[in-house]
């Protein structure tokens, strides 16, 4: 099994393509799990801050095992499984903070001064989407496109409209994980009905790829939006961004956009494994002349961050001129 997995990885890496890859059992698991129910985890949220090389908490989720052992936003994690966390290693230490297993992980965190350590168990639900409004103006954080994620992004929006929002603010920067399948859904949830479609999937040949042609049917909001993207934004958030521009007449807000315009699709191997390979290249609602593989989504409003980089929420809103510029044009 160890020599056939070595194989199969290196006969997809010779494939060059950055989107095409091998996935053993355990991994394979992982990630079909994380499509059919979206993040598991810990919940709590964070991102390193470069300036003063500390990973700090961004946000602990209402009911999740991080807030009821006593962890807080703003928090500075210092351990994670007694491994002291550093800038070379701080992402691996993150991703410990995630997984659907029934065990528990050792966090040490500061805060005044005073360190504190934490056994908190993972396997928490962690929301797709996160919600905020600012005045009239509403603000939603996409964090994946999943199963569940249009029913969720749905949900926000009516929470959102029923607290007063009169228009929307959606974050898609440094999103790239879900599938095409998922994404159109969401799309589906806000853009109008349209006659023609939301998204085509072409293969090599440029014919229809296994009837992937996703239509809107069911909107049923009229807000003025805006899209927050930059180049960390991939593959369906990408998607999201372009019929948001091209359907809704969205505000398209930030940095041109990584450029990873094609499906992939699982194929499973009998050692429990599977591979990931790419299968079609994705036409949006403007059709060929709007493919955006390797060229990106460039934004209508184009807005540098001030900050060397997103940095998963760490920014206050006065630091975050994305946003605020954002909501200074929708609010107007």
């Amino acid at each position: 099994n160890k020599l056939n997995g070595a194989l199969t990885e290196g006969y997809v890496n010779g494939l060059g393509d950055p989107n095409s890859r091998y996935l053993d059992a355990t991994e394979y698991a992982s990630y079909t799990g994380m499509l059919e129910g979206g993040v598991t985890g810990t919940g709590i949220e964070s991102a390193y801050n470069y300036q003063q090389a500390q990973l700090v908490v961004t946000y602990v989720y209402e009911g999740s095992p991080a807030e009821k052992s006593g962890v807080q936003a703003g928090d500075v994690i210092t351990a994670i499984n007694n491994t002291t966390v550093t800038m070379s290693n701080f992402a691996q230490l993150q991703n410990m903070l995630y997984g659907s297993l029934l065990s528990s992980v050792s966090v040490e965190y500061e805060r005044d001064g005073e360190t504190k350590v934490a056994e908190i168990m993972s396997g928490f639900s962690i929301p797709g989407v996160k919600t905020n409004i600012y005045g009239d103006v509403g603000y939603i954080r996409i964090g994946g496109f999943y199963k569940n994620t249009a029913s969720e992004f749905k949900a926000a929006i009516e929470k959102l409209m029923a607290d007063g929002a009169e228009s929307i603010v959606f974050d898609v920067r440094d999103v790239s994980s879900g599938t095409i399948d998922y994404s159109a859904q969401v799309i589906d949830v806000i853009v109008p009905a349209i006659s023609d479609n939301i998204a085509v999937a072409k293969d090599k040949d440029g014919n229809v790829y296994k009837k992937k042609i996703y239509t809107a049917e069911n909107s049923n909001f009229s807000l003025p939006f805006a899209v927050l993207i930059n180049g960390g934004t991939s593959g369906p958030a990408e998607l999201f961004a372009c019929d948001m521009r091209d359907i809704a007449q969205a505000h398209i807000i930030g940095t041109t956009t990584a450029g990873n315009g094609t499906m992939q699709e699982l194929f499973a191997l009998e050692d429990g494994g599977a591979v990931l390979l790419t299968v079609a290249v994705i036409e949006p609602r403007g059709g060929a002349a709007a493919v955006y593989d390797k060229v990106g989504v460039a934004p209508t409003v184009e807005v540098t961050l001030n900050y060397a980089g997103y940095n998963g929420g760490i920014l206050t809103l006065e630091q975050d001129n994305q946003l605020s510029t954002a909501l200074n044009m929708l609010a107007s």
